[in-house]
């Protein structure tokens, strides 16, 4: 089997540039696919970490090294706690309680889990979406009883759930540019 190692000018084969570019080709469909994959609820960061290291693997870790790879996984962790803590957070500056915090936290998180075998592709985004929202608002509502408090906390979770969301995709963008930068 050919190396993906990159072959210096002039002392490589043709198989092995070939193989080479193929290489690259193949890791640029990976980086863009994990970005898209994002709002269906797939771990794009991880996809796009996972990537990195395999490239880096494969060309015997020159250009992306192993401490590169450890500060996408520290990124793709950070990314996903964000993520998962961001609707609850948005609820709380709307005005919630710790109940409406928790109810849009386990309310998205079960909302994603619910929907994505309902509503295939877009299940896990709407769920999520949509679950934090009730997850909010219901527990906002049978802690306090008041209605307008309760819709205003499910607003923010679901601002909050969108808004990581849009968080989560522009990471996955910076982190795949921090890998062209590596590579060009």
């Amino acid at each position: 089997m050919t190396s993906l190692r990159a072959p210096r000018p002039g002392t490589a084969s043709k198989e092995a540039q070939v193989t080479h570019i193929l290489g690259l080709l193949l890791l640029w469909i990976v980086l863009l696919a994990a970005v898209f994959v994002i709002p269906f609820g797939v771990a794009g960061t991880f996809i796009i970490t996972l990537a990195a290291f395999l490239y880096g693997l494969f060309t015997g870790f020159q250009q992306i090294t192993l401490g590169f790879v450890g500060v996408l996984l520290l990124v793709s962790l950070a990314v996903e706690a964000a993520e998962f803590l961001l609707g609850g957070w948005a609820a709380k500056k709307a005005g919630s309680s710790r109940w409406g915090f928790w109810g849009a936290v386990i309310g998205g998180f079960l909302g994603a889990l619910w929907m994505t075998p309902v509503l295939p592709f877009f299940g896990t985004l709407v769920g999520a979406l949509v679950g934090a929202y009730v997850g909010a608002a219901t527990l906002e509502l049978l802690a306090f009883g008041d209605p307008v408090r309760a819709l205003r906390a499910g607003w923010g979770a679901f601002l909050g759930a969108a808004g990581a969301k849009l968080l989560k995709i522009v990471v996955a963008i910076g982190m795949d540019v921090a890998i062209a930068v590596r590579l060009f």
